[in-house]
Order: structure tokens, then C-alpha cells, then sequence
């Protein structure tokens, strides 16, 4: 049901970028979603993959500092107020988000948002009960 992230810390410094994306690159793996959040010495990249636990394997076994999260992911139309809508929906449950990302949905007329929150089966049952799609892993891999 849930999304499996990869956090991946990197030194803030010119080139250390381009060598994560080439490695990921050269390693055939497909991200489906990435997201980066920075500071002065130091970002945090976030990515969802095709194979979660083979590239988080091969990051540790290369040496990045990474580690694995369950995240929640749910399709939206791609149209104004789709994000606002669901944004609502936790409001009123009083659910505080970590963070959240975007990333469009492959083939379709649809967006993916994903989102950290502390409690990831309240939060999907909220949202299952205020019919808005969850996205699992497979489905994020399918799109």
C-alpha cells in the first residue's frame, strides 16, 4: 500500500550531483519520482525507484548514506485545486505533513503526490475514506 523512498545525503558541493544521477544512470535504474532539499553543507535527495531495495543495496554497497522510508502516494487529477483538496482532507483530520513532493504520472493525464507523515495508516485511511487513490509501489512502477 505504501511507497518505498530512498533518502540519499550528499555534501553540497559542485559535482556531487551529477555523480549521483550518473550513477544511477549507469546502473540502470529508473526513478519514477525525485525530490532534493538542501542547506548550506548538505542535501537530502529523495527518490522512488522501480527497485527499491536492489538500488538502496547498491547505494550502501558504494558508499552513499542512504536510508529507506514508507511514504504515502496518491494520483490526482492534474488540474488546479487537485493538491489544495487532499491538502484539506488532513487539515480537517488535524494530520501534520512532513514534506511532499510531485512527480506526473507516466502515460496518464494524472499527478502523483507523495507525501511523509508520521502516521502512515491513519493518514491512508483518512484519505481512503474521503475517496482519494492511494498509489502503492507496484502502481508507481506500472505509471
Amino acid at each position: 500500500m505504501y511507497i518505498h523512498q530512498i533518502s540519499v545525503f550528499i555534501e553540497n558541493k559542485p559535482g556531487n550531483l551529477a555523480n549521483f544521477t550518473n550513477f544511477i544512470a549507469e546502473n540502470q535504474i529508473n526513478m519514477r519520482a525525485f525530490e532534493i532539499a538542501d542547506t548550506s553543507d548538505f542535501g537530502i535527495i529523495r527518490i522512488i525507484v522501480d527497485k527499491p531495495l536492489d538500488t538502496l543495496t547498491l547505494l550502501k554497497d558504494n558508499d552513499w548514506i542512504c536510508t529507506l522510508t514508507q511514504v504515502i502516494g496518491v494520483k490526482l487529477p492534474d488540474r488546479p485545486g487537485s493538491m489544495a483538496k487532499v491538502m484539506d482532507i488532513l487539515a480537517a483530520a488535524d494530520i501534520s505533513i512532513d514534506y511532499v513532493y510531485t512527480s506526473l504520472a507516466g502515460g496518464s493525464e494524472d499527478a502523483i503526490m507523495i507525501f511523509r507523515v508520521q502516521d502512515n495508516d491513519q493518514v491512508a485511511a483518512v484519505l481512503k475514506k474521503n475517496n482519494i487513490t492511494l498509489v502503492s509501489q507496484e502502481d508507481l512502477i506500472k505509471l
